[in-house]
């Protein structure tokens, strides 16, 4: 048989274990109800994508055509404006002809009656010829106003080219605003799938340390169980454990409370105290050591019983200087504060149990103001 308190040790231990035990299967439990909520959001998302990135094409079509009307509508008036400027220096040139021909005129009919009198010309012939003149000016007279109404039809044409055009580019406007606008809501939901998946590989990876740790302890109650079943019922054991009572186990700065939130969605059960690689840690009261072991998560980890349900936990060590079965006092030097457990920094987690619970350490130790 083992000593008794070895056995209370032991059973609170596995009430303990059984504790964290049920809080892993709740933590399991979240983590895959995030992480199917996470894929779910990431599915929709990338439906979103997918329609985001079709209309973006779609809208890339659509300009790429219009900026091809737009360069025929560019070359159509173009060549308006060159038909234009060669009916205008037809209109000139007809104009000036029309002119030449007018002053022609002119000049014949004030010398034709003279010749009439002074040289008696054949009146009929002189008649014949100013009446011919008359007709060639009208005729070019008739040249220039068609001259000049195919300036005005192709001036009509270009200016209904030009207002298409504007409409088209009015358009083309609209429509690369909207483009910019989709592509920037293409990068926001990309940026916010990219953090979800993010999330869910850092969900899955803790999510596989969980269940990894659950394996663990599930192991451990099993080994803890089969031990108890081979000593029998223990008895209980007293212990010096009152509020506000107990000694700290070491005097580092406080950098993490009970109940304050931490990485992975969890809230810290006990205190983190910051120190320096070999720093003593002591024992809040009297008890029995329980555990002594490398445990995932908390390195390596000392667990003392107090009896009457109540156990503290010490991990992060460098070094552990007692063994199971050991009994110690609040004066004893028990472990050395370490990085065990894979930590950046050195530390001292501590943590107080009741009836296998976490309880607020702060509420159990004393004041530092009266550290004695």
């Amino acid at each position: 048989m083992l000593p008794s308190a070895i056995v209370l040790g032991q059973s609170d231990e596995l009430a303990s274990r059984e504790a964290r035990l049920e809080t892993l299967r709740e933590q399991i439990g979240e983590l895959q109800s995030r992480i199917a909520q996470d894929r779910e959001r990431a599915g929709g998302l990338e439906a979103e994508l997918s329609e985001l990135e079709q209309r973006i094409g779609r809208e890339r079509q659509a300009l790429s055509a219009l900026d091809e009307q737009i360069r025929k509508r560019h070359q159509r008036i173009a060549e308006l404006e060159s038909a234009i400027a060669t009916q205008s220096r037809r209109s000139e040139a007809l104009r000036e002809r029309l002119a030449e021909s007018l002053r022609a005129t002119h000049r014949q009919g004030d010398t034709a009656a003279l010749r009439l009198v002074l040289n008696a010309d054949d009146p009929a012939r002189l008649q014949r010829l100013l009446v011919y003149q008359q007709v060639l000016a009208g005729a070019r007279s008739e040249q220039v106003r068609e001259a000049e109404a195919a300036i005005r039809r192709l001036g009509d044409r270009r200016a209904e080219r030009e207002s298409a055009l504007a409409a088209q580019r009015a358009d083309r406007d609209r429509r690369q605003t909207r483009l910019g606008e989709l592509q920037a809501d293409l990068a926001e939901r990309d940026a916010l799938l990219d953090e979800i998946r993010g999330r869910i590989r850092d969900r899955d990876a803790r999510l596989a340390a969980r269940r990894e740790e659950a394996a663990t302890l599930n192991g451990l109650i099993e080994d803890l169980r089969e031990r108890l079943a081979s000593t029998g019922p223990a008895p209980t054991q007293g212990a010096e454990m009152a509020t506000g009572a107990l000694a700290w186990p070491h005097q580092g700065p406080l950098l993490a409370r009970y109940g304050s939130e931490r990485a992975g969605d969890l809230d810290w059960t006990g205190l983190l105290i910051g120190g320096e690689s070999g720093d003593p840690v002591r024992p809040v009261a009297p008890g029995q050591v329980v555990f002594a072991d490398w445990l995932r998560g908390l390195g390596l980890l000392l667990i003392i019983d107090h009896g009457e349900g109540y156990l503290s936990l010490y991990g992060r060590n460098e070094a552990l200087y007692v063994d199971v079965g050991d009994r110690v006092t609040a004066s004893d030097v028990i472990a050395t504060v370490g990085r065990s457990g894979g930590r950046a920094e050195p530390a001292l987690y501590f943590e107080l149990r009741a009836e296998g619970r976490p309880v607020d350490p702060l509420v159990w130790l004393r004041s530092r103001d009266n550290q004695g």
